[in-house]
Parts: C-alpha cells; sequence; structure tokens
C-alpha cells in the first residue's frame, strides 16, 4: 500500500521528479517551503531532498525570484547542518565534497563514485540526510556511464552470493518496490520456467518507497508462504520436482536493506532501484540469464550497456514491461533488448508471436497482494483468465529469447503445463 505523504514530501514529490518532469512550485508553495524548512518535525532527510531539488533543477519565474531572496539569507533560513549545500565552502568530509560536486552538476570519477558509494553504505558517520541529498542529486544531474559502474561495483561487493552448480538459473529482477496498476505475477512465472526445467530465480524486499507497491514477497505471503531465510534457495533450485526459489534482500544485500527509511523520506526513486535487482543472489556457474525492465529509453541504454561492461551475466532480457518490470504486455507490442557479454540487440516483441489471440489487458485503480494471488492460483488450476495468458507469454518471450525453446514449440508446452497441474504443482512444493 502506497506511503501516505506528509506536506513536506508532497512538495518533493512535485519538484523533485527530474529534469525532464518537474513541475514548478508555486509562490505559496514556496513560503510554505520556507517554513518548513525550520520545522525540526519533518525528516531533516526529506528537507535536504528538496533543497537539492531546488538548487539543481531549472527555475520557473516564482523559483527564481524566490531563490534571488532565499539564497542570500540561507543561514537563517535552512538548518545550520544543511549550509554547506549552499555554500559548498563548509563541505569538509569527503562525503559532503562528493555531494558539493555533485550538486554543482559536475560527474564523478570512478573513484570518486565508488568511495562516495561504499560511504553511503557502510560509513555509520555519514548522516542519513547527505545520504539521501546524493541520491537526488545524482538523479537530477544524471548519473555518468562511470558513476554508474561504481555504484554498481559497490553494490556487487556488498552482496552475499550463493554460487550454485546449476548449468543455467533464470533471475527474474524487477523494481523492489513492486507493482500498483498490474498483477505481480513473478512467483507464478518462475514455477512455470521451473516446470520447463529451468531453474528460477525470484527475490525482492517486503516494501520499499517510491511505489510501496505489491511486491513478490507479499504475493507470496498472500499465498500461505512465509520466508524466513534464503538456506534452502538452492536445495530448491536443485530439485527437479520445484525448481524455483525466493531470497529477500535483507539476507544478501543488509546494507542496502538497512537504506529503506532513507529512500521513503527522500520519496523519489533513487539509482539504487535500478541495480539492486540485478546483484544475483544466488548465481549459476557462468552467470545467470537475467529477466529485467525499463520505461524510459534512458534507462533501457544505461541497463543493456551496465549489464554489457560487467561481464557478470551469461545473458539478458531487458523488457519494456508493464511498470518498468521485465512483464511485457498482453494487448500491445513493445521492446525486448537480448544482452550478452559481446552484443546488445533490440527488437519488436508482439503477443501474436506466442498467442493466437489477442486479450484486453486495462491497468487497474489499484491493486493488491491477494487479488493477484487469487488471480496466480486460478491460472495454475487452469482457469483460463488474465495471468493464464499473461504467464504463457512471459514464459515463452524469456525461453525462446535466451534461445532454450523453439517458438512453435514453447507457448503449447506451458499451456500444456498449466492445464494438467504441473505448474501448480511446483509452486506449491516451492512454498513448503
Amino acid at each position: 500500500m502506497a506511503a501516505v505523504l506528509n506536506r513536506l514530501e508532497e512538495l518533493l514529490k512535485k519538484k523533485g521528479i527530474g529534469p525532464e518532469g518537474s513541475k514548478s512550485l508555486k509562490a505559496d508553495e514556496l513560503a510554505e517551503v520556507q517554513v518548513l524548512f525550520t520545522d525540526n518535525s519533518y525528516s531533516l532527510t526529506t528537507r535536504a531532498t528538496l533543497l537539492t531539488a531546488l538548487l539543481m533543477l531549472p527555475p520557473s519565474e516564482a523559483e527564481a525570484t524566490w531563490l534571488k531572496h532565499f539564497l542570500p539569507t540561507y543561514a537563517d533560513q535552512l538548518p545550520a547542518a544543511l549550509h554547506f549545500m549552499v555554500t559548498h565552502t563548509e563541505a569538509q568530509t569527503p562525503m559532503e565534497k562528493y555531494l558539493c560536486k555533485t550538486l554543482s552538476g559536475m560527474d564523478l570519477s570512478y573513484d570518486e563514485a565508488f568511495n562516495a558509494m561504499t560511504l553511503l553504505l557502510k560509513d555509520p558517520s555519514v548522516p542519513d540526510f547527505q545520504k539521501g541529498a546524493f541520491l537526488e542529486a545524482q538523479r537530477l544531474k544524471r548519473e555518468s556511464f562511470d558513476e554508474n559502474k561504481a555504484f554498481f561495483d559497490v553494490l556487487w561487493h556488498a552482496t552475499t552470493r550463493v554460487q550454485t552448480n546449476v548449468p543455467v538459473l533464470i533471475d527474474i529482477c524487477d523494481n523492489y518496490d513492486g507493482f500498483t496498476r498490474h498483477h505481480n505475477l513473478a512467483p507464478f512465472f518462475a514455477a512455470a520456467i521451473a516446470a520447463c526445467g529451468y531453474p528460477c530465480l525470484v527475490h525482492g524486499t517486503d516494501e520499499v518507497a517510491p511505489k510501496f507497491g505489491v511486491s513478490s514477497n507479499s504475493v507470496l505471503k498472500a499465498c500461505g508462504y512465509q520466508y524466513k531465510n534464503p538456506i534452502n534457495a538452492t536445495d530448491k533450485l536443485h530439485d527437479p520436482e520445484i525448481g524455483w526459489a525466493y531470497v529477500g534482500q535483507a539476507d544478501f544485500t543488509p546494507a542496502l536493506y538497512r537504506l529503506k527509511t532513507v529512500r521513503k523520506e527522500m520519496v523519489k526513486r533513487p539509482f539504487l532501484a535500478t541495480f539492486e535487482k540485478m546483484m544475483q543472489p544466488v548465481q549459476a556457474i557462468n552467470g545467470n540469464h537475467l529477466l529485467t525492465g525499463f520505461t524510459h529509453a534512458h534507462y533501457r541504454t544505461e541497463v543493456a550497456e551496465q549489464l554489457k561492461a560487467q561481464q557478470k551475466i551469461a545473458a539478458a532480457l531487458v523488457i519494456k514491461g508493464m511498470e518498468g518490470s521485465s512483464c511485457p504486455p498482453l494487448n500491445r507490442e513493445t521492446i525486448q533488448v537480448t544482452v550478452t557479454n559481446n552484443t546488445i540487440l533490440d527488437q519488436q516483441i508482439s503477443p501474436s508471436d506466442f498467442l493466437p489471440e489477442t486479450h484486453n489487458q486495462l491497468p487497474a485503480k489499484t491493486t493488491d497482494a491477494e487479488t493477484t494471488a487469487a488471480l496466480g492460483l486460478a491460472a495454475l488450476n487452469g482457469e483460463e483468465n488474465e495471468a493464464f495468458y499473461q504467464i504463457i507469454y512471459y514464459v515463452s518471450m524469456a525461453l525462446t529469447g535466451f534461445g532454450f525453446e523453439k517458438k512453435n514449440v514453447i507457448p503449447r508446452k506451458v499451456e500444456e503445463l498449466l492445464r494438467s497441474g504441473n505448474v501448480l504443482a511446483h509452486f506449491n512444493k516451492g512454498l513448503l
């Protein structure tokens, strides 16, 4: 369920979207901001993040006028802890200096970005408001390739990774903040992929900002699964009667999990959301086959290029999917980017490539884990609902995209596995 925003968070949500989608604050809203900046009942992280947006984004006429009067008197208008963000000369610690350089619109070098991310994750002396402001400043500046490579590397080294000797592991890497307009069917996709003979991993967290949507964890919980720890994940992946497993971020990247409060109070989505899902917490011999998604073209390029440069995967399919996930829409064609360690290839995919008929798929005003679980379980029991066809499409897309199955064979195979109860059996055994 989406978090209820306080007034300062509402203003930040309006202003801090990004360089291409941000809305200007009106004069009366700016007057509110000026008062709220000194109100200690509001999170310092939220105040620092909003200050970052006001300093970095192109101002409207009203904002330019407000800044003209605000900046000369910043010492009276801001908490002392935030003063260095305006002057930059008062920055003393390495993290403060990295933040100020980013606020100035300058890219960090690889080493600087690596050090900044290490401090953000591991140094308890770095206050949360500096973490939030840095993440927002990077977002608004737009991270460079070298910065993103450094951020990815730090997260990779901070992850506890279990190596497994399965030759192929399909890894569903969807956003951890979940779905709010469509059904999150990832656990059911995983069971169907496993029923086809390919081990499949799902991972995530209970809930996280900014969407606080329906996560894989919450869907599994609604199905009666109580996740406790990852110790038996590899056993499940090796078991031909199960073949799928779920693991939680708190176990494999706990330092990142501990940033949940910062991420809530900064309101907007940081680069962490792009990379946290690609950490391969359980990894096959030659790297995993990743299924991930994107919404904006910039992220398509960044994700594909980073995965290719990192040389840590067997292959990846990057889909322009629903809500930025790897799940393609049932009612229209979309983009599939195939990434290997050597190549990046774009192509169009369509439901008609795998399904004989078109199917409606309209966004819901709201969705919840219980409704999603009921829909998915009904499909696994053979009911021809939206989830039934989505499972056939998704699994067929994945297995043909990776070159494991033939397009004229796999849709029928998945359908038969659904109707026979085979997928349901894999799913239920994985819940134990």
